[in-house]
């Protein structure tokens, strides 16, 4: 497709990438999204007055992609409740479902859009072309984040925390021979370091 209809598609999938997080967020208890801010660090009451809803994507992003054992995700539930879907919003309720969490650095701009994200965690490379985050990360940049992967490029599930080569250099020294890093990347507790250093920075 060209430029325009791709940020067309895009501005769709973004849209529907919302819906979801969204019903995700509804579909997880009160107490857990509470539990899920302290945790992070949020000084939180029963209605969230304290709390923007910029520092709370945090914790809604641990509640939708993350569950205590023998619990299922929030975003497993809405994709079965969603099972029929046949339009666009499919692929990207499926990108959602097979979203990982890494740590990326930026190469380059995309020749069509967007910049290339190499996975310092995982290894390859994934097409980011969500407008805001490609036009502000810097060729070099460090970006933690959860990508969900939509027809070849991909998007952030709504978070992101910007990184530094000295932490940069604490995780590579931490996958020592007994670390895995597809299980690190996936570990609720690392993720959860990272978003509480973008909530402190």
């Amino acid at each position: 497709m060209d430029t325009e209809a791709l940020h067309d598609f895009h501005d769709r999938c973004l849209a529907a990438r919302q819906r979801f997080l969204q019903l995700a967020v509804r579909a997880t208890p009160r107490a857990r999204i509470q539990e899920l801010a302290e945790r992070l660090g949020l000084a939180v009451a029963d209605e969230f007055t304290q709390v923007g809803e910029a520092e709370l994507a945090y914790a809604h992003d641990l509640a939708t992609f993350a569950a205590p054992p023998g619990r299922t995700r929030a975003i497993d539930r809405v994709v079965k409740q969603h099972a029929l879907l046949q339009t666009e919003a499919a692929l990207v309720l499926n990108g959602l479902l097979r979203s990982w969490f890494s740590v990326f650095r930026v190469l380059a701009p995309h020749p069509d859009a967007g910049v290339v994200l190499e996975d310092v965690l995982l290894g390859g490379e994934a097409w980011l072309l969500d407008g805001e985050l490609a036009e502000a990360a810097a060729q070099g940049a460090v970006i933690a984040t959860r990508l969900a992967r939509v027809q070849g490029f991909a998007m952030t599930c709504g978070v992101h925390a910007v990184m530094d080569e000295p932490m940069l250099a604490r995780i590579r020294g931490a996958l020592g021979e007994d670390t895995d890093a597809e299980a690190l990347a996936g570990d609720t507790r690392f993720v959860a370091a990272i978003w509480r250093h973008a909530l402190q920075t």
